[in-house]
């Protein structure tokens, strides 16, 4: 192993260890190799773990997103909650194209996914906000006194404005919440996948090239 300085942009010279190059599948590997290995594999664990977090983030994107294409469509088609939904599905496919990157440590798949997540929290937020509008605007009231009338009909004997009053509240909880999950669960996944980036990057950068070839197969 020897040690060789490197030039970077800022003008600084740093020493970085250089190890020959190796092929492991066909020679053996010095203590000292074996070593530095055992070193790269514990830090690129803890990158890996993101590669089970896009997998989940995957199956509940894509699982979500069909129930949510498919009920925007029965029954009357709404074309806001379609648009989720299929943002949803392609998210979903995103995140599991992501995961797959991971495992091989390819160098910019978290910014990627990040991006992925803001562009869904966004898409979340705005949907909800939008909703939320039109409750106030009064635009969603035709379907709400349908069903207040038929309830009135049936002798529940609830009258049609406290009925619109607990609807409206009902329709705000709901699209609030919506605006909510966008900013706290794709904030959360945005920043965990910058901090994974960051761990990432430097592992690419400080570990030998041999390495990052044999664990990236």
């Amino acid at each position: 192993m020897a040690l060789q300085p490197e030039q970077h942009g800022s003008g600084n010279t740093i020493s970085r260890e250089v190890y020959p190059k190796v092929d492991p599948a066909h020679a053996p590997l010095t203590q000292e190799q074996l070593a530095a290995l055992g070193t790269a594999r514990l830090r690129s664990g803890r990158i890996l773990r993101a590669a089970r977090a896009a997998h989940r983030a995957f199956v509940g994107l894509l699982l979500f997103g069909v129930i949510t294409a498919l009920l925007a469509v029965w029954g009357g088609f709404h074309f806001w909650a379609f648009v989720m939904g299929a943002w949803m599905i392609v998210a979903g496919i995103i995140e599991y194209v992501g995961a797959e990157r991971i495992r091989r440590l390819r160098k910019n798949v978290f910014r990627i996914l990040r991006m992925n997540q803001l562009l869904l929290g966004i898409m979340f937020i705005l949907i909800g906000c939008w909703w939320m509008l039109e409750v106030k605007l009064g635009w969603q009231d035709a379907p709400i006194r349908r069903m207040a009338g038929s309830l009135s009909g049936a002798g529940m004997g609830i009258s049609t404005a406290r009925f619109m009053q607990l609807a409206h509240l009902c329709l705000y909880v709901a699209y609030g919440s919506i605006a909510a999950f966008g900013l706290i669960a794709q904030g959360g996944m945005f920043l965990y996948y910058t901090w994974r980036d960051q761990q990432l990057q430097a592992y690419l950068d400080e570990t030998p090239a041999w390495i990052i070839e044999l664990e990236s197969r």
